[in-house]
């Protein structure tokens, strides 16, 4: 394998991973962990001129490449991200890892990049709560509410959802038949906080389904109070 011509590269490993050795001028990013509200427009151009910010102070412009040890939520996440602010991205999860010898962090160029929201990737608690296909990639047990993590108050699914657990997304040659669905088509999707729901959305997308992602999952459904289904 080469290194991706005129592309930037994007590290999502943990910080000591990256520090042992990573790809010839290769940032660090790991966005799995923040957790937003974004239900209001004021909400929206927030992450929007936080995104920008990001950007620019990393050197971060068209096309961006990030790599992970293999197809985690934790690189799908951060790609998520950086996609819904504009940027082209690609996820290499393998074959990258005889070339991380270097060991010096860059000191990136400064950039104008100026980050819009892709809204089509986008679904709000709002728009979930409506959709007419949203899909659960959680577990069974996690969709039945008969288990959720201790920041949840309670477990449950958004009313409506139907699950499709994550690992049907790890087969792609079957996942369209085995969910129903066709490329071309819209489909809303979410877990818990947005991390596995990432994953989803780049398998979909690469399928030619219209995949949007509902960020805030059922962290934040749970956070304004909505109602679930037991």
């Amino acid at each position: 394998m080469e290194l991706p011509k005129d592309a930037v590269l994007v590290d999502t490993r943990p910080r000591p991973a990256y520090e042992a050795g990573h790809l010839p001028g290769a940032r660090h990013l790991d966005l799995s962990a923040p957790r937003l509200r974004l239900r209001e427009e004021a909400e929206l151009r927030a992450l929007e001129a936080a995104l920008t910010e990001l950007f620019q102070s990393l050197g971060l412009k068209g096309r961006v490449v990030l790599y992970d040890e293999g197809l985690t939520s934790r690189l799908c996440r951060t790609a998520f991200f950086l996609g819904l602010g504009g940027l082209e991205v690609e996820l290499w999860t393998e074959g990258w890892e005889a070339l991380a010898t270097e060991k010096e962090e860059p000191k990136p160029e400064p950039t104008d990049t100026v980050a819009r929201l892709r809204r089509d990737w986008l679904l709000t608690v709002d728009e979930a709560a409506r959709h007419p296909l949203l899909l659960d990639v959680r577990s069974p047990e996690e969709h039945k509410g008969l288990v959720y993590p201790p920041c949840c108050p309670r477990g449950g699914r958004i009313p409506g959802s139907r699950n499709a657990p994550l690992e049907l997304f790890l087969e792609p040659r079957t996942v369209l038949e085995r969910l129903g669905l066709e490329p071309g088509q819209e489909v809303g999707l979410y877990c818990h906080s947005g991390a596995r729901s990432s994953l989803a959305f780049f398998i979909l997308r690469s399928l030619g389904v219209k995949a949007r992602n509902y960020l805030g999952s059922l962290h934040e459904w749970l956070q304004e109070g909505l109602p679930t289904e037991p």
